[in-house]
C-alpha cells in the first residue's frame, strides 16, 4: 500500500516517492480505488511534480510600497501607445507581471502561456508552435520602445529577459523603496542611474532537516493523481479558440516559405478645366466630353484593403509566417507556382477578378444608362446575386464581400482572394479571416473535411456611415 512504498523511498522527496510508486505499480487508496497509469498519465505526472516543486523565485517577496509602484507603472505602460492598440502584448504583459506580483511563478513557462493565453492544449508542441516567444519578442520590443522615448517619471521599470517569461523590476536611486530579502533586480551597466545591488536568499539552515511521512502528503498525492486524470479527459475532449483559424491557413502555416499579400491597384480621377469650372460654378447639368476627366493610378491604398492587409499580415506573423507587399504588376505567374499568395481587393486587383471568373460565384459589373452595379453573382442561378451602386463617396446602406481559398494540384500551396464590393467589404472578409469566434462559427455548418477542400464564402453585411455591422455568412460552396 501507499504507506508501506513511501517507507521504502524514505530517502527521497516523499511526494516524489509516493508518485514514482504510483506510476510503476497498482496502488490501493484508502476508498478500494484502483489506478493503472498509463504512458501519457506518466509525463502528465512529471510535469505536474515539477510544477508542484518549489520555485527558486518563492522567497523573492516585494514590499506593499514596492508593489504598489510595480502595479502604478503596468498601468502606464498598458494604456501607453506601445501597448494599447495591441490586445495580445498587452494581455501578455499583464498577465506575467500580475503572476510574478502574486508569486505565481509556475505560470510563468512557455507551455502554460500558451495555454492561458493563446488557447493552447496543455500538451500542445512548444517546439513546433512558436506563438508564445513570437508574441514575447514582440512585448520585448515594444517595452524598449516605451522607454526609449519621452515617458513619465516612475520609480521602477520593468523589462522582461531574453529567455525568460518572468519581468524584472529595477528601481530608481532617488526615491527607490528599500529592498525586501530576494526583490527582483535587473542587469545593469554600472554607470547607469538604475541600482540593482544583488538579491540576499536566506541561507539555509544548519539543521538537518528531513521529511517525514505524514497525512497530508498521502491528500496531496491523492489530489495530484485526480487532477492529472481530469486534465487527461479535458485535453481528449476540448479544443484549443483557434482551432477552426489554424485548420483554415494550416496550408501557410506548415511551410517554412513567406506568402505574398497582394494590394489592389488605386485610381484618382483629375477633370479637366472645364469640367473644374462646372462644379465650382454647382452647375445642376453639364456635358463631360471624352478626354475631359483623366484615370491616374496613384500609389494609396483605401482604409478597408489596409485594414484588411493588415489583419491578415499581423496573423501570419503570428503563426510564424513571413510576408511581403505587392502591387499587382509585381507579382508573376511563376509566383503563384511556387508561393502562396492573398489577392486583398476584388475589382481594383486583377490577380482576384482571374481567380474567381471560373468559378461558382465571381466578381460583375453592370452598366446602364443612369447608373453602375457591382455584385457578387452566383454562376448556378443567373437571378441571385448579391450588389451595390457604385457610388463615390460610398453612399451604400450595405456591403458583400467574397473569399476564395483555392488549392495547387498537389495540395500543397494556396491563392486566396479577400474581396468586397466596397472597400468596406474587403475590410470586413480580412477582419473574418483573422476572427476566432467567426471561423469557429462557421465551422460548425461546414461539411466534414473542409479544411483541405476548396471554398468560396460570400458575406453580407450592413454599413452604418463607416462602420461595419454584423457580418453575416450568406452563401459557401465547398469542392
Amino acid at each position: 500500500n501507499a504507506e508501506t512504498v513511501l517507507l521504502q523511498f524514505h530517502s527521497m522527496d516523499p511526494r516524489k516517492a509516493l508518485l514514482m510508486s504510483a506510476l510503476d505499480s497498482k496502488v490501493t487508496l484508502r476508498y478500494g480505488c484502483m489506478l493503472r497509469l498509463s504512458s501519457f498519465f506518466r509525463r502528465a505526472t512529471n510535469r505536474l511534480f515539477e510544477m508542484t516543486t518549489l520555485s527558486p523565485h518563492a522567497s523573492r517577496k516585494l514590499t506593499p510600497e514596492q508593489t504598489a509602484a510595480v502595479k502604478e507603472e503596468l498601468g502606464a505602460l498598458l494604456s501607453s501607445e506601445q501597448f494599447s492598440g495591441t490586445k495580445r502584448c498587452h494581455d501578455f504583459l499583464k498577465f506575467v507581471v500580475d503572476a510574478a506580483l502574486a508569486g505565481e511563478y509556475e505560470n510563468l513557462t512557455e507551455r502554460v502561456l500558451g495555454a492561458e493565453l493563446f488557447g493552447r492544449p496543455i500538451d500542445y508542441e512548444t517546439g513546433s508552435d512558436a506563438i508564445v516567444r513570437v508574441r514575447a519578442n514582440d512585448v520585448r520590443r515594444r517595452l524598449a520602445q516605451y522607454y526609449s522615448g519621452p515617458h513619465p517619471v516612475s520609480h521602477v521599470s520593468i523589462s522582461l529577459p531574453c529567455g525568460s517569461y518572468i519581468p524584472e523590476f529595477a528601481w530608481r536611486t532617488p526615491k527607490a523603496p528599500a529592498p525586501s530579502a530576494g526583490t527582483f533586480y535587473a542587469e545593469h551597466d554600472p554607470a547607469d542611474e538604475i541600482t540593482t545591488p544583488p538579491p540576499t536568499i536566506a541561507e539555509p539552515s544548519s539543521v538537518n532537516v528531513r521529511y517525514k511521512p505524514a497525512r497530508p502528503i498521502y491528500i496531496a498525492a491523492i489530489l495530484i493523481l485526480v487532477v492529472c486524470a481530469g486534465l487527461i479527459l479535458l485535453m481528449r475532449s476540448s479544443r484549443s479558440p483557434d482551432h477552426a483559424l489554424r485548420l483554415f491557413w494550416q496550408p501557410l502555416i506548415g511551410q517554412h516559405v513567406s506568402a505574398i499579400v497582394c494590394f489592389g491597384n488605386t485610381y484618382s480621377f483629375w477633370p479637366s478645366a472645364a469640367v473644374k469650372q462646372a462644379i465650382e460654378d454647382n452647375s445642376r447639368t453639364f456635358t463631360v466630353n471624352p478626354g475631359e476627366i483623366t484615370e491616374i493610378k496613384d500609389d494609396s491604398a483605401t482604409e478597408g484593403n489596409l485594414r484588411a492587409a493588415v489583419s491578415i499580415t499581423n496573423l501570419l506573423y503570428a503563426f510564424g509566417v513571413s510576408n511581403e507587399l505587392r502591387w499587382p504588376e509585381e507579382v508573376q505567374s511563376v509566383d503563384l507556382e511556387r508561393s502562396n499568395v492573398i489577392f486583398i481587393g476584388a475589382f481594383n486587383n486583377p490577380w482576384s477578378m482571374s481567380l474567381n471568373r471560373g468559378l461558382r460565384f465571381y466578381f460583375k459589373e453592370v452598366h446602364t444608362p443612369s447608373e453602375s452595379v457591382w455584385m457578387v453573382q452566383d454562376r448556378t442561378s443567373p437571378h441571385r446575386n448579391w450588389s451595390i451602386t457604385k457610388a463615390y463617396p460610398e453612399e451604400n446602406g450595405a456591403d458583400y464581400a467574397l473569399i476564395t481559398r483555392i488549392y495547387d494540384r498537389e495540395g500543397k500551396r494556396v491563392m486566396i482572394s479577400v474581396g468586397g464590393l466596397s472597400q468596406f467589404g474587403t475590410q470586413a472578409a480580412g477582419e473574418f479571416l483573422t476572427n476566432e469566434e467567426a471561423l469557429n462559427a462557421f465551422e460548425r455548418s461546414a461539411p466534414a473535411g473542409w479544411e483541405h477542400r476548396n471554398l468560396q464564402i460570400v458575406l453580407g453585411m450592413r454599413v452604418d456611415g463607416r462602420e461595419i455591422v454584423s457580418p453575416t455568412v450568406l452563401a459557401t460552396n465547398f469542392w
